[in-house]
This record gives structure tokens, sequence and C-alpha cells, in this order.
């Protein structure tokens, strides 16, 4: 233990001063660790605690090069606290698709949950067709901006902005058509600026520095049969603002999440991702920064077609009996 409370409190809030996200968690994990020598903090709660913020960060611990970076930085940082024995770090399974499980999930549900039946208890009428601009509005806040894509690895195309409650129709009509690979947006509103990115060390108008509201998550799956996806989504209690087609095998959900900052999205979502990854949703989604297919637009000859969409959602399933 920690030889007094004044200095475990200082150094748990130097863990809180690190940046744990993928690029630097080397990086603020030896930092983590000096700071524990110097202060004298027990070698277990360290390489407990920085393996916690890994795991939070969406990586999984290794426990040999945390033993050495923990030995390393100790040594570096006192002469009286030096690791005399091994510190292990609990080890935990990744979560991956069970088919059986999502079978079994998916069947619960009567044979006419569809996609005719989705579109017909989505609270904003869906029929209707919304252009883009249209759903960007009923889901995004006063204020927010929120970048599209039609190239998939750029910068992004157009900052849209909600500036008023009065949408124009056609404000993103030219993505609408006309695009191969078909058009995105980043889920998440930015401040339309570019920052440093540090995990990258670029400067990018698209990365986590950006971001001003960690307000969405994105479900998608590729690993089962759209039918099957689809009557696991409507038994999900959780608060989905919108389902879209991607223009191929798949549906894209929108989930509001309401974070109040990074630490607290990914403390939010891998309370559930587990789960999720077990019924197929795709673990490289559930990030905080991500883009996702924008409805109503078309995938080449395909369409991107937007098939619920509620602006107010609670974690009621869709289907009510779930």
């Amino acid at each position: 233990m920690p030889p007094n409370t004044h200095a475990f409190e200082r150094w748990r809030a130097f863990v809180d001063s690190q940046i744990w996200e993928r690029g630097v968690l080397d990086q603020s994990s030896y930092l983590t660790f000096i700071r524990a020598g110097s202060l004298g903090v027990d070698p277990q709660e360290a390489i407990e605690t920085v393996a916690t913020r890994i795991k939070a960060a969406g990586d999984h611990p290794r426990q040999a090069k945390l033993t050495q970076q923990l030995r390393r930085a100790y040594g570096f940082a006192s002469t009286s606290h030096q690791p005399c024995s091994n510190y292990y770090v609990q080890k935990e399974e990744r979560p991956t698709f069970v088919a059986d499980y999502a079978r079994w999930f998916a069947e619960r549900v009567p044979q006419e949950v569809n996609l005719d039946w989705l579109k017909k208890r989505s609270p904003v009428r869906v029929p209707y067709l919304l252009t883009p601009a249209e759903f960007l509005s009923a889901a995004y806040e006063m204020g927010d901006q929120i970048l599209v894509f039609s190239e998939y690895r750029s910068q992004g195309q157009e900052l849209w902005q909600k500036y008023s409650f009065k949408v124009e129709r056609d404000e993103l009509a030219c993505f609408v058509h006309g695009h191969p690979e078909g058009i995105w947006f980043l889920s998440n509103p930015v401040d339309g600026k570019e920052h440093l990115n540090p995990r990258q060390q670029t400067m990018s108008r698209r990365s986590e520095e950006s971001i001003t509201a960690f307000r969405y998550a994105v479900l998608e799956s590729d690993c089962q049969a759209l039918k099957q996806w689809l009557k696991i989504l409507v038994q999900l209690p959780l608060p989905i603002v919108s389902i879209t087609s991607s223009g191929g095998k798949s549906l894209h959900a929108l989930i509001r999440v309401d974070a109040t900052s990074k630490l607290n999205w990914d403390q939010t979502i891998g309370a559930i991702k587990p789960r999720l990854i077990n019924l197929g949703a795709d673990p490289g989604a559930l990030t905080a920064v991500r883009l996702t297919r924008l409805p109503n637009c078309y995938r080449g000859e395909r369409f991107q077609e937007l098939l619920y969409l509620d602006p107010t959602p609670t974690d009621e399933p869709i289907w009510r009996d779930a």
C-alpha cells in the first residue's frame, strides 16, 4: 500500500491526467509507473490500475510487457521501493461472436419481425423519404456540427451545421447520388477544427480531439444474416435512435450514450461490449470516433435506407415484449 493517503491521492490524480487511448498507452503506462515508484505506491496496485485503464481503452494488457515496464520505471524512480517479486494481471478472455447464442437470442421474436415491421414501428414515419439533412437535424442538437464523407479515409467533404430549427431539405443533395462507395458521417459532433492527434502525430478534424460531445455509439454486424441481426437489435434494451441499411448486407444502429467524456464513453460501452460482441456486434465499430452510413443516400446503385428513427429513445426494446 502507499505510504500515506495524500501520496496515493496525488498518484491517482496523475493517473487521471494521462491519455488512456490506443497509440499512447505504452507512454501513459510507463509514466504512471514512474510516478507510482516515486510516491511509494504498491507495485501490485500500480499494475492493476494500469491494466484496468488499458482495458477501458479497448486494448488488452500484456503481463510480460507491463511487468518489464513496472520494474524499469520503479528502478528509475526509486531505490527504496523497487519491485522484488512477480506481479500479476488477471487475464480475461476476449469476447467473441457466439453463433448459437445469437441464433437463440434472435429466435425469441416472431417471424414477422422484418424490415417492413420495423418501418411501421418507427416513431418518425420513415416511408416518407427524409433527406440526409432532415435526418441529421432530427438526430442532432442545436449547435452540433457533423462531418460528412464520400471518401472514407479523408478529413470529410462537408461540415454540416445545425444552427436553425428550419431545415434546408436539399442542403446535402450532392451526396445522395453518384458515389460508388456510398456516404458516411462521423457519429459524434465535432468543432470543425484541425487538432493534433497525438496517437498518429498528424493534424485531424475527425479525431477524438475534435469531438464536442460523446453522444452516440454505432452497432453493426458483418458476421450474420441481416434478418437475424435485425431481430437482435429490436430486443436490445438500449436507446436506439436510428437503424439504417448499409447498402450492403448489414444494418447500422445509432445508440444514444450521452457520455460526459471519452473515458466515460469507454466505461459505459465497455460494460456492455462483451455481450454485444457475443451477439455479433463488430468490436471494431464500438469506438467513440466512428463513421457510419448516412441514411437515404445511394451506395452506387444500392440504397442506404433509413428504416427506423426515434429522436428521443428510451431503454425499452423496440420489440416491446422483449
